[in-house]
């Protein structure tokens, strides 16, 4: 420390004079809104950053600002989260490489990195090529940060900032949420509840599916919850989680969640305790349901939700299954399911006509339509490979124990939402697989110590 000030001192007029210089040329590289001379000036600072903080808390800010990344930051450059995410894959193998704490990666990524080699070679065969290769610049950064990930050797510590920081994303998306309710700001021309910032809305369905891995940590913290302040703070916490989901009108979300939860009660059987907490969480969704309006209500009639088709997912499931039938092998491109969507629209037999160029609304139906039999495989495969399969009468840690449930409640939530909107590109999706690597590896440690 003092051999730093020393430097600081004796060349501070340098240091002062390169400050302004720096500072200078990066104002001029936003003003002139060139992004590669953004690009070039922000990554000396970049590095200097990934190398001076700890890899874990670059991450606990990637995770906390994920639900933010529906807000550009700086147009060509992405969100918040997507500069954290840079900036996690430099630290990650900075410290990796400088503290000898890279390792061998682990099978589970095998399929997934199959799947986006598909998807490359897809703009060979793709119906359109331009925007196969748009999506790509968005799947190979996020195939990149997750293969970091699962070359880095994390550990419980690690592991327990990682679900503190989930936790902590749920808790200010629950409270802003709340706050907007109050003030009734946060609202959609339709009604239901999101975050509005900087005038941009986030897409409830996608905001409270992204939630559930958070939710699940929340919910299998409780478990071992010794502080009763925090016990009571927690399921406080989780009774306006219920609200903001019941006010968000997001039925995949709120299928989702009921799938998470399902699994917790059954995957060690009934007790009398898991019995009270059923009847308490269904009274308390019951009860929610007599606060939010009418209007948000019928979203949730199931009836309707059949007489409408899901507000005409079914007619482009349809389209999809057609179009899937005429190439099963391969499919049309990764990306390509509008394009796709609007050669079979006319070709189908659909109860009302939606429109052109529609989004799939169901991640397994999409890479079928894109990447063929093969590509959704890989994918169920890759989610299906994640789950952790876990015995209590290995001693685990509680915390360790706690995270794998957690794991599992995750992955069935996001393979249920998936049946109602697309996902693949989405970084919450990736993060809960990223959790399963670090999850897996950390497991593997604690068993290791364990036989020890």
């Amino acid at each position: 420390m003092g051999l730093k000030m020393e430097f600081i001192n004796k060349y501070k007029n340098i240091i002062l004079l390169s400050l302004v210089l720096y500072s200078s040329l990066l104002g001029l590289s936003i003003a002139v809104n060139n992004i590669i001379l953004i690009g070039i000036t922000l990554l000396p600072l970049i590095l200097i950053l990934s190398l001076q903080i700890n890899y874990k808390y670059i991450l606990s800010l990637y995770v906390i600002s994920l639900p933010l990344d529906f807000i550009l930051l700086l147009p060509g450059i992405g969100s918040i989260s997507k500069i954290f995410s840079i900036l996690c894959i430099l630290s990650l193998l900075s410290h990796g490489l400088l503290k000898k704490k890279l390792t061998f990666p682990r099978f589970q990524i095998i399929p997934v990195i199959m799947l986006v080699i598909i998807a490359i070679f897809s703009i060979v065969w793709s119906v359109d090529e331009q925007e196969t290769n748009t999506r790509l610049i968005t799947l190979v950064p996020l195939l990149l940060f997750y293969i970091v990930t699962s070359i880095f050797k994390f550990n419980i510590k690690d592991l327990k900032v990682i679900n503190n920081s989930m936790i902590f994303s749920l808790t200010w998306v629950v409270l802003l949420s709340l706050v907007q309710f109050l003030f009734g700001i946060g609202f959609m021309d339709t009604g239901r509840l999101t975050i509005t910032l900087f005038s941009e809305q986030a897409d409830p369905n996608h905001l409270l599916v992204s939630l559930i891995l958070p939710f699940s940590i929340l919910w299998t913290s409780i478990n071992r919850s010794q502080n009763y302040k925090f016990l009571n703070t927690r399921i406080i916490l989780i009774i306006l989680f219920f609200l903001i989901l019941l006010l968000s009108g997001s039925r995949g979300a709120l299928l989702a969640v009921v799938c998470s939860l399902t699994y917790w009660f059954l995957k060690d059987g009934l007790n009398f305790k898991k019995i009270i907490t059923i009847i308490i969480s269904l009274s308390t969704l019951l009860t929610l349901f007599f606060i939010i309006p009418s209007f948000l209500i019928e979203r949730y009639n199931i009836q309707l939700i059949l007489e409408q088709g899901g507000t005409g997912r079914v007619d482009i499931w349809r389209v999809g299954l057609n179009a899937f039938k005429e190439s099963i092998s391969n499919g049309y491109g990764f990306g390509t399911f509008p394009q796709v969507y609007d050669l079979f629209v006319n070709k189908t037999r659909i109860d009302a006509f939606w429109g052109y160029s529609k989004a799939a609304h169901n991640t397994y139906l999409r890479m079928a339509v894109e990447l063929g039999l093969v590509g959704v495989s890989l994918l169920m495969f890759s989610m299906l490979i994640s789950l952790a399969f876990l015995k209590k009468k290995k001693k685990l840690n509680s915390m360790v124990l706690n995270s794998g449930y957690a794991l599992n409640m995750s992955l069935i939530g996001i393979m249920i939402g998936g049946l109602s909107l697309d996902i693949f590109l989405f970084k919450y999706f990736w993060v809960v697989l990223q959790y399963g690597v670090i999850y897996k590896g950390v497991l593997a440690e604690s068993r290791k110590e364990i036989n020890g």
